[in-house]
């Protein structure tokens, strides 16, 4: 088992909660928002709370899975589900995925600060000192790592809470007009964008090992998910509130664009560097997660005893990988963005659903045995 399988014990229901919150918002607050305005126009806030429901129905499907197989990650219950060599087989895409989802959240954390913060700095300075902050917090173990995210949680939620207060004055309800003008497929479509991204919400039952107990689960990954998402869908409307539709369809970073707005009394401006300390929180624990998955998950497939052997060599393999992955700007704003719902749903809904159905089947095939061999006896 991997270095996290180790750490039995280490988490607790609460901090799953706040570590599902935190991965849910993630890299999604910075750039989905205007790729699904620009998809829903004034009516991409409907998106966003259908894609809510979309999102809490699969984590009631994660938390049924995590309660049917306790203390098992996705790489075990694949095996114990398709059998082994198909188990396996699923397993190493799964690794194969969160090792993508990491060098794209990795790429998209050296990209804001490139373009925005400082944009005299190559960009593989900030994905290596990112990278090393990463490795460094799995090197300390994932309980330092979820001790720190119950007190930067805090501060994300007073964070975002001061960004809707302060941009309140420049609310103008004009900007939902007209809703729903052009029928429910716009809605439909910005719901599939944004619901894409809570599937990835699946990549934290890699930690599942480590909780200290299992009563609640479900709740946890209810509650998680939801408390997420609710952040997002604010997001959503507050960008159509306060920048328009075409403004905000216009800019990749539409959330940092929007804390730009902020100016009270003409005293209290240009504190949107301060707002990113939300997106900074939210990006490492989100890198952070599909970071330990791969290497967990990597461990697992090896029959590794520790996953810590590993660390490095992925941390080294994801900073050009990610440069790979996305080549530049304009083809993870057309390419990624557009296709990721498909991806990410295949791996965080259709292939948990056949691991729900497959071990439905094997409980019916156990149970008539059961029965006919109390007769007999």
């Amino acid at each position: 088992m991997g270095g996290g399988i180790l750490e039995r014990g280490t988490v607790s229901i609460r901090q799953y909660v706040i570590l599902t919150a935190l991965f849910v918002i993630g890299d999604t607050i910075l750039y989905i928002p205007a790729k699904v305005i620009g998809v829903g126009k004034e009516s991409a806030w409907l998106s966003g709370f259908l894609a809510m429901v979309a999102g809490l129905c699969a984590a009631a499907l994660y938390g049924v899975l995590a309660s049917r197989f306790p203390r098992m990650t996705l790489i075990d219950i694949g095996s114990r589900t398709l059998g082994t060599w198909l188990g396996k087989s699923v397993g190493v895409l799964f690794v194969a995925f969160f090792l993508i989802d990491s060098a794209i959240v990795l790429w998209q954390v050296g990209d804001f600060m490139a373009t925005h913060i400082m944009p005299e700095t190559p960009i593989q300075a900030f994905l290596i000192l990112f990278m090393l902050v990463v490795l460094m917090g799995f090197r300390l173990g994932i309980g330092t790592v979820v001790r720190s995210a119950e007190l930067l949680f805090f501060w994300v939620v007073v964070l975002f809470a001061m960004l809707v207060v302060m941009l309140t004055p420049q609310i103008d309800p004009k900007h939902l007009k007209p809703f729903f003008d052009k029928g429910p497929n716009p809605v439909l479509r910005g719901t599939l964008q944004l619901a894409g991204y809570y599937f990835e919400a699946v990549t934290l039952m890699m930690v599942l090992p480590t909780l200290r107990k299992y009563h609640g689960i479900t709740g946890a990954y209810l509650l998680g998910i939801a408390a997420g998402s609710f952040i997002l869908s604010v997001t959503v409307m507050l960008c159509i509130l306060v920048l328009g539709t075409d403004l905000t369809e216009l800019q990749l970073f539409s959330t940092y664009v929007l804390a730009k707005k902020i100016s009270i009394a003409n005293f209290l401006e240009r504190i949107e560097v301060v707002m990113a300390s939300i997106w900074f929180f939210t990006l490492f624990f989100k890198l952070y997660v599909c970071f330990y998955a791969t290497v967990e998950g990597a461990a697992q497939l090896l029959k590794l005893k520790d996953g810590k052997a590993l660390s490095l060599p992925v941390a080294a393999l994801l900073i050009p990988a990610s440069l790979l992955l996305v080549p530049n700007v304009v083809y993870f704003n057309d390419n990624i963005l557009n296709m990721w719902w498909g991806f990410s749903a295949t791996f965080g809904l259709l292939l948990p659903s056949i691991f729900f159905g497959a071990s439905l089947l094997k409980k019916k095939r156990i149970e008539p045995r059961r029965v006919r061999g109390k007769r007999s006896g």
